[in-house]
């Protein structure tokens, strides 16, 4: 297993709800951000998606919120895959407050490879599939 990919994100305004943490469907955008920073930072970004005509979209998404967030703080997102198939991989999200290291979330979101010249479902490329087991979580 190599090193952890973490991304970092800041905590906007307009992130935040009524109640004065962020609102959940931003954790979402968060880690669709940090995927497509994994997958670049991997050599699988969306120049080579289109390129091998494959985009991972997401299948499916659990959450799990442990603590909050609010406008000014930073976070780091840690992000490992936990299981890689043929035509699909799930991801884990680890949400950080920067500050103080303390775990806000932690999403699981699996991904189906599509082709995207027919919205299909397709085989994962094989380049993709060793990336992701290289750093697959209990490797």
């Amino acid at each position: 297993m190599t090193d952890p990919f973490v991304h970092h994100v800041e905590v906007h305004f307009y992130e935040v709800d009524a109640a004065g943490v962020v609102f959940n469907a931003w954790y979402l955008a968060w880690c669709d951000d940090a995927r497509m920073a994994y997958m670049a930072a991997r050599g699988h970004g969306l120049d080579w998606a289109r390129a091998h005509d494959t985009l991972p979209l997401v299948r499916h998404a659990e959450i799990e919120w442990l603590a909050s967030l609010e406008p000014g703080d930073h976070a780091d997102i840690v992000v490992r895959p936990v299981r890689v198939g043929q035509t699909s991989f799930a991801l884990r999200h680890e949400i950080h407050r920067a500050g103080d290291g303390m775990l806000c979330a932690v999403l699981t979101i699996t991904y189906v490879a599509v082709a995207l010249s027919t919205r299909a479902k397709q085989a994962l490329p094989l380049s993709l599939r060793e990336a992701l087991e290289k750093d697959r979580l209990g490797s």
